[in-house]
C-alpha cells in the first residue's frame, strides 16, 4: 500500500488507548494522515486506537485512528480517522506547513 503523505521524524511520548487498555508509548514519525507508534504492544491491523499527549510547545495532541500495519516487536503504523483541529495544526507545524 502506498503512503499518501510524507512522514517526518518526530519523537514524543503519548498515551495509547486501545481495546487492551491504556499505556504509554512513543511516536517516532508523523504525517498529515498518520504516524508510527514505537511499542512492544501487540496490535492487529484494523484495530482502533486513540493517542493523546502534550507537544513541546504545550499544544494538546489527540487523535484516533486504526492500525494500518504492524512491525512485530517494533510497533505499528496508524492511519488517522479523527483528528482535532488543534492536533492538525500541531502536526502541520511539525511538518513546517
Amino acid at each position: 500500500m502506498a503512503r499518501k503523505h510524507e512522514r517526518s521524524t518526530f519523537l514524543t511520548e503519548v498515551l495509547l488507548e486501545s481495546s487492551s487498555g491504556r499505556r504509554e508509548a512513543r511516536i517516532s514519525d508523523v504525517s498529515e494522515g498518520g504516524c508510527f507508534v514505537d511499542t512492544i504492544v501487540t496490535m492487529g491491523p484494523g484495530e482502533e486506537v486513540s493517542l493523546s499527549g502534550t507537544l513541546e510547545g504545550g499544544e494538546e495532541f489527540a487523535v484516533t485512528g486504526k492500525v494500518a500495519y504492524v512491525m512485530d516487536g517494533f510497533g505499528f503504523g496508524v492511519e488517522f480517522t479523527d483528528i482535532s483541529d488543534t492536533a492538525r495544526q500541531a502536526i502541520n507545524k511539525i511538518l513546517n506547513k
